[in-house]
């Protein structure tokens, strides 16, 4: 079973970010996807999300997830020159990899 996490930020071009949750740890598996958001008048489906996704003309992406210990850092990209509302959601597998190769 897995946990997520979502967030909403307003960001522009490329930023950092760091996001603390238990159970997180280097070699955790974690999934990191954004996307643009707009607001609405209240909670939807009985949680406390105010907003909903839409494909906006703007290119948002993740990058570089480096797991740590209590925590994850990610690259947040929004192609738009000015701040965008876009929600992040953090995903933490329960299991981890079956297989790890090294260098």
């Amino acid at each position: 079973m897995s946990t997520s996490w979502r967030r909403a930020v307003l960001a522009k071009g490329r930023s950092r970010h760091n996001w603390n949750a238990p159970g997180i740890n280097p070699t955790s598996v974690v999934h990191i996807s954004a996307a643009q958001i707009s607001s609405v008048p209240g909670p939807i489906f009985g949680t406390g999300q105010q907003f909903v996704y839409h494909l906006g003309d703007a290119n948002v992406w993740v990058s570089n997830i480096s797991p740590h210990a209590g925590g994850v850092e990610y690259i947040l990209h929004v192609d738009w020159n000015e701040p965008l509302p876009v929600a992040v959601t953090i995903t933490l597998e329960s299991n981890p990899p079956v297989e790890t190769q090294n260098l």
